[in-house]
């Protein structure tokens, strides 16, 4: 079964629990909008979810609402947001859905804060539950902690799930079946139960009251078991990087397994977004986050940043940060050259070392080899940069642009004040300050730079 199939209940409705601040975090924002490989931990869920194929997703929202509707709501999932203003409870934040998920004849109900479910889970908890009025998830683990617990009856049949009392810090010794709080129901079943639940001691109503429901009526839970990693909830900032390197580690097998080499997985980064072409190569200490793609045959670090960057096949980046811009086909950016602003750079350049380039686009085979900064500028084809140029850009108050025409050649610490142009073909000495245009097939020396010689530009850059 493929990660997009729907699941076997063609009317489930999915309720994602995101209410809650999550106080143990000690941070402003809500706990379900903490990242894990570069997603809000809610969204992990609800991808999840959203592979089932649902007929809607529901989610909780109450601490931070507007934020957690603003980083959720996509066209991507049939979405919906239900409002819990004050927190009592997963029970009652259930309730809560019957409206939005009125046409649905399954609901299944998944924590916001759990970001490693897999959509293999939810169908095996969707399927299992059959004819039983709910199904649910748990793991074998050393102890449950402030977890609730199940418990059984002498068949191995479901009776309760025993919640933890407050302050209960749990007995590693102790081998317990820990709920996951992950939930398959008959939708019916839930909406004439769930508004029946008792309030806690705690003043909260618990959505787990069910299972002992449907024990006592003979039709116990069915219990569906789960790799302890599947069901982490993240309740700290320890168990977020858990989780974290929990799904760093998936993401970097599944790259693997999709034919991109990774030298060395313990110093590589990569984030849910990022996509591969065959046969690239990622050498140690890379971070790769955002939405970057990387084209076939490219070789990747050591020590790179690629930052929702865009790379062609058969490029070579050495040490560098790649933010936000495209390189073509061949490209070889470093070492310690930065790209960033919406750069494009075309097939076959060549940026050395110490390099940088912002909001420009430089047209195919340019050579910028060292220790030069080309920000706000178009470049055309053929053009050498030599060391030390730069475009003088802001004039402490605007930006300008540097129009620099093909086949150009740029002698060692060219100083362009934009807005200024260079034609085709023409040269700059070295150290000239440029300040004026510069016709095509010129040659223009000194401070502030003259043009001394014109030439046709037949030949030059064409």
């Amino acid at each position: 079964m493929t990660s997009d199939e729907p699941s076997s209940r063609p009317n489930l409705g999915v309720a994602v629990l995101a209410a809650g601040r999550g106080t143990r975090m000690r941070s402003a924002l809500p706990k379900v909008l903490h990242p894990v490989c570069g997603r809000p931990m809610a969204e992990h869920v609800v991808r999840a979810a959203a592979a089932l194929r649902p007929r809607r997703i529901a989610v909780v929202v109450g601490y931070g609402a507007e934020q957690v509707q603003r980083a959720l709501a996509s066209e991507e999932w049939p979405l919906v947001f239900v409002e819990q203003p004050e927190l009592l409870g997963t029970a009652d934040a259930v309730a809560r859905c019957r409206e939005a998920l009125a046409d649905c004849t399954d609901v299944l109900v998944l924590n916001g804060d759990s970001p490693l479910v897999t959509p293999g889970l939810l169908r095996r908890l969707v399927d299992a539950r059959g004819g039983a009025p709910l199904a649910l998830v748990y793991a074998r683990v050393p102890d449950a902690g402030r977890f609730g617990r199940l418990v059984r009856d002498s068949a191995g049949r479901v009776i309760r799930i025993d919640e933890s009392p407050p302050g209960y810090r749990g007995n590693p010794e102790q081998v317990a079946e820990r709920n996951a709080g992950q939930y398959a129901f008959d939708a019916r079943w839930l909406w004439e139960h769930v508004a029946r639940v008792p309030r806690s001691e705690s003043g909260e109503y618990y959505l787990t009251h069910l299972a002992a429901v449907a024990s006592a009526a003979g039709t116990p839970a069915v219990a569906v078991e789960a790799p302890a990693e599947e069901i982490l909830g993240v309740d700290d900032r320890a168990a977020l990087a858990e989780a974290e390197r929990i799904l760093r580690g998936r993401l970097l097998a599944a790259a693997m397994a999709a034919g991109v080499t990774i030298v060395d997985p313990a110093t590589t980064y990569l984030e849910a977004d990022v996509e591969f072409s065959e046969d690239v190569t990622l050498l140690p200490g890379c971070h790769l986050s955002g939405r970057t793609r990387v084209g076939a045959g490219s070789v990747i670090g050591p020590g790179t940043i690629l930052r929702s960057a865009i790379v062609g096949r058969e490029c070579h980046i050495e040490l560098s940060v790649i933010e936000d811009s495209r390189l073509g086909d061949r490209v070889h950016v470093g070492p310690y050259s930065h790209v960033r602003g919406g750069a494009d750079i075309g097939d076959d350049c060549f940026l050395g070392n110490f390099a940088e380039v912002k909001n420009s686009r430089l047209g195919p085979r340019v050579k910028m080899h060292h220790f030069s900064y080309v920000g706000d500028a178009d470049v055309g084809e053929d053009t050498n940069i030599a060391a030390g140029t730069i475009t003088c850009n802001f004039d402490g108050v605007t930006k300008h642009r540097t129009t620099i025409g093909r086949g150009v050649l740029l002698g060692s610490d060219t100083m362009l004040v934009a807005p200024v142009s260079v034609g085709d073909g023409a040269r700059t000495g070295a150290g000239a300050v440029v300040t004026v245009d510069i016709p095509p097939g010129a040659l223009a020396v000194g401070v502030p730079a003259r043009v001394v010689r014109e030439e046709p530009t037949s030949g030059r850059g064409a």
